[in-house]
C-alpha cells in the first residue's frame, strides 16, 4: 500500500482520470479507462499511427456543431419527452405533444458529470501552466483548475469537479460553489486574490443536459 506523498500522487491521477471520464473511478470500466482523443499523424512509414493528445476549443464547440449540422433537418425548441421503438422505426414525442417518426433515435447518451466553476480575476497571479492541481488523501478531495490565460489570454481559472463531488457542489448556491472553488485554489496559492466575477454550471440538474 502506498503512503504519504506517493499515495496522494496516486489519488491525483485517479482525480484526473475521473475528470477525463466525468465519473468516479469506481464506476469506470477497466476496458476503457485509457481511452483518449486520437490524432492521426504520418510517421513517414507505410501507414499512419495514432498519438494521443488533448485540445482546448477556444471558440467553443459551436463551429464544430455548425459544420456537423449542415444539410440536416434540425428542430430547435423541441424537448423530447418519450421515445417508443416500433417494428418499422421509432416514434418521438416532444413537450408540446407533437410526434415525429424516424428510422432511429438516441434515447440517452449515458454521460457522466463534470461541472465548471469559472473564476475571473483582475490580474494573473498564477504560473503559466495548463493545469493547477490539489492533491489529497482521497480522489474526492483532489481538484484541478484549467488555466484559460495560457490559451485565451484572459485572467480566468476554471475549476472542474466531476462525479460525486460535482453532484455535491450542485447542491450549493452559486456563491457557495465559487467560494468552495476559491478555497481549493488557496490550497495551491495561499496569496491568491479574490475573483471579481464567477460563473457556475449545473449540467447534472439542467433539464436540457442532465449530465
Amino acid at each position: 500500500r502506498l503512503e504519504g506523498l506517493a499515495h496522494k500522487v496516486l489519488q491525483w491521477y485517479l482525480c484526473r482520470m475521473e475528470g477525463w471520464f466525468a465519473a468516479d473511478s469506481d464506476i469506470i470500466s477497466l476496458n476503457g479507462w485509457d481511452q483518449g482523443v486520437g490524432v492521426m499523424e504520418w510517421s513517414g512509414s507505410t501507414s499512419p499511427w495514432w498519438s494521443w493528445t488533448h485540445g482546448l476549443m477556444v471558440r467553443s464547440y459551436l463551429p464544430v456543431i455548425n459544420t456537423l449540422a449542415k444539410g440536416l433537418d434540425i428542430r430547435l425548441g423541441h424537448r423530447v419527452t418519450n421515445v417508443v421503438r416500433r417494428y418499422n422505426g421509432v416514434k418521438v414525442t416532444v413537450e408540446n405533444g407533437k410526434t415525429f417518426i424516424a428510422d432511429a433515435a438516441i434515447a440517452e447518451l449515458g454521460v457522466g458529470l463534470e461541472n465548471k466553476i469559472i473564476l475571473h480575476f483582475e490580474n494573473v497571479f498564477w504560473p503559466n501552466v495548463e493545469f493547477l492541481g490539489v492533491v489529497a488523501g482521497i480522489s474526492y478531495g483532489c481538484s484541478y483548475f484549467l488555466n484559460l490565460h495560457k490559451a485565451a489570454r484572459h485572467p480566468v481559472l476554471v475549476y472542474m469537479p466531476s462525479g460525486r463531488l460535482a453532484k455535491d457542489i450542485e447542491k450549493m448556491s452559486d456563491e457557495a460553489a465559487a467560494n468552495f472553488a476559491f478555497v481549493q485554489l488557496k490550497k495551491i496559492l495561499p496569496d491568491a486574490s479574490s475573483p471579481i466575477q464567477y460563473l457556475v454550471s449545473r449540467w447534472g440538474s439542467d433539464i436540457n443536459s442532465l449530465g
